[in-house]
């Protein structure tokens, strides 16, 4: 399975035995479904401020992947000084891995894995002075990542970092990046359109660190770039787009302001993360939202959040809420951590049955961790959140790593896979962004790759084998807003079909007429309704029935 390409490739492995000064600690305790994919660092814990792109599958072999992590394994060198980029291969489905350094210059980090005509590209930055690179395997699972050269530098002043890159329907590659120019991060753009880079273009309404934007591509030559402007106020979210596989660009699209939540001012996060996926021609972005306060804590590193939340946004679904304290009671919203919000690091993928998987970190009450310096830190668990409707609605949050006192951050789902979960996350032996002690950093990670089924999202009945009167349960259930009710009727006549409270109290008449014998379908809407049990009542003839049903917003 382990395969070298070249005698070049041989010499890089041989240097990278001589990199990594510590020994691999091997894989913490694993939990059902986890297999350790070889990755590890005693740094870097926290490996960017928002989402990440950290596992791809072989399109044309689904039992073949790959991984990522930036990692530094000398312990006694400073933080920075010896940090590389590493990946993983598996053939057998994630059973085992095997790894290499991608490279034997130092300093390298902040990487962004994506495909390009089915070979594994990675993204990474090394300095403000070099700015970005870009290296493409010769095909997949070669272990033979080469430069792919001309990344441009017309950029006055820092050169960009952070890359995010998405691979397109024609195989270019279009990067977005932000320099660290005293604090002004504006984004910028670059497409590799066939063997030669465009140079980099303004976004002008997007900027900030890497966890403030994204890019993505579809089949069909389309591709976006969204996120906010860090240097403005407003935070409003912008979505420039193009119809050329990245070629070519629009001048940008406001798509929604800052109050996304009535009269509460909800900033689209900073730190919280962005993706995005295609669901046809049509981009859906999920992101970060919430309100921070500034309240002062015993802690410098904790942080009181208001209505921290995670949010799907197309333009035919509008706004739609995948997670809140409504549907994850046990969520905190003030946590001590560096650089992360209660609900953090959004990813998504279109499986291959058409249903949409969110993945996130979220912060628990009671999930602690105490760390060297006595500090009591949150750890986070990794949920998943399931839509079988292209993002009209949204499972209730399953927690699926369920380790109290153990964290785990940056999940990464793969786009295209089957239709179970497929899912790489870092777990985190000290909890905590960096360790808040002066010695910062030197936290053990591991790369895990977990398989398993998918949340539930409700099982649509099949109405039409029906005979007799049958009031059948709603799909999906939870719900949030809008949920379906199929009916049976076995003779024409008047119908009834009503909702009610958890009092008894009528809410809604949506069936009232006379109505023919046959399978009916009728779409309920709660949009104006608060979260709870609610009862459905069928009334026909000599014939009632009553099913109860829960909405979670």
């Amino acid at each position: 399975m382990y395969k070298k390409f070249s005698i070049y490739l041989l010499f890089v492995v041989l240097f990278s035995a001589g990199i990594a000064k510590a020994q691999d600690p091997g894989p913490p305790t694993l939990g059902a479904g986890e297999t350790y994919t070889s990755l590890w660092s005693v740094s870097y814990d926290y490996q960017t401020n928002g989402s990440v792109r950290y596992l791809i599958q072989d399109p044309t072999n689904k039992g073949k992947w790959c991984s990522i992590i930036m990692s530094q394994q000398d312990s006694s060198t400073a933080a920075g000084t010896g940090r590389y980029v590493y990946y993983a291969y598996s053939e057998d489905n994630g059973a085992t891995w095997s790894g290499d350094v991608l490279s034997n210059v130092a300093a390298q980090g902040f990487p962004c894995l994506t495909l390009s005509n089915g070979k594994p590209v990675i993204a990474r930055h090394q300095s403000a002075t070099v700015g970005s690179l870009v290296s493409r395997d010769l095909f997949f699972g070669a272990f033979g990542f080469e430069n792919i050269p001309g990344v441009p530098t017309n950029v006055t002043g820092n050169l960009p970092i952070w890359p995010h890159i998405a691979g397109t329907a024609n195989g270019n590659l279009v990067m977005v990046a932000a320099p660290n120019n005293t604090g002004a991060f504006n984004g910028w753009r670059t497409t590799l359109n066939g063997s030669t880079w465009n140079p980099y273009v303004d976004l002008t309404t997007i900027s900030g660190p890497s966890g403030n934007f994204d890019v993505a591509a579809n089949s069909n030559g389309k591709v976006c770039i969204v996120g906010t402007d860090y240097n403005s106020t407003s935070n409003a979210m912008s979505l420039f787009a193009s119809n050329d596989n990245g070629v070519t660009f629009d001048n940008g699209t406001v798509v929604f302001n800052y109050l996304i939540d009535g009269t509460d001012t909800l900033f689209a996060s900073l730190v919280g993360g962005y993706q995005t996926v295609y669901v046809g021609d049509e981009p859906h972005v999920f992101f970060v939202a919430y309100n921070a306060t500034a309240t002062a804590f015993p802690n410098q590193y904790t942080t009181e959040f208001v209505k921290p939340r995670i949010y799907q946004w197309s333009q035919s679904t509008g706004l739609k809420l995948i997670a809140s304290k409504a549907n994850i009671p046990a969520l905190a919203d003030t946590i001590t951590q560096v650089n992360m919000v209660p609900l953090s690091q959004p990813t998504v993928t279109r499986n291959a049955d058409g249903k949409l998987v969110c993945a996130f970190v979220a912060f628990l009450y009671g999930n602690t961790q105490v760390v060297q310096n006595g500090d009591v830190v949150n750890a986070g668990e990794i949920f998943i959140s399931v839509s079988g409707d292209n993002g009209n609605t949204w499972s209730t949050p399953t927690n699926v790593t369920n380790t109290p006192n153990i964290e785990e951050k940056h999940p990464s789902l793969a786009p295209a896979t089957s239709d179970s979960l497929r899912l790489y996350y870092l777990r985190d032996l000290k909890a905590g962004s960096w360790v808040t002690v002066a010695d910062w950093g030197k936290a053990p990670v591991y790369g895990i790759f977990k398989r398993g089924p998918l949340p539930n999202v409700g099982i649509k009945e099949n109405v039409s084998i029906a005979k007799n009167y049958e009031l059948f349960q709603n799909y999906p259930n939870p719900f949030n807003p809008q949920t379906t009710i199929n009916y049976y009727v076995e003779r024409a006549g008047l119908v009834s079909l009503k909702v009610y409270d958890a009092l008894g109290r009528e809410v809604a008449s949506l069936v009232n007429e006379i109505q023919s014998q046959g399978p009916k379908e009728v779409n309920f809407f709660a949009d104006k309704l608060s979260s709870g049990i609610y009862y459905y009542s069928l009334t026909a003839g000599d014939f009632k029935a009553t099913k109860k049903m829960m909405l979670i917003k």
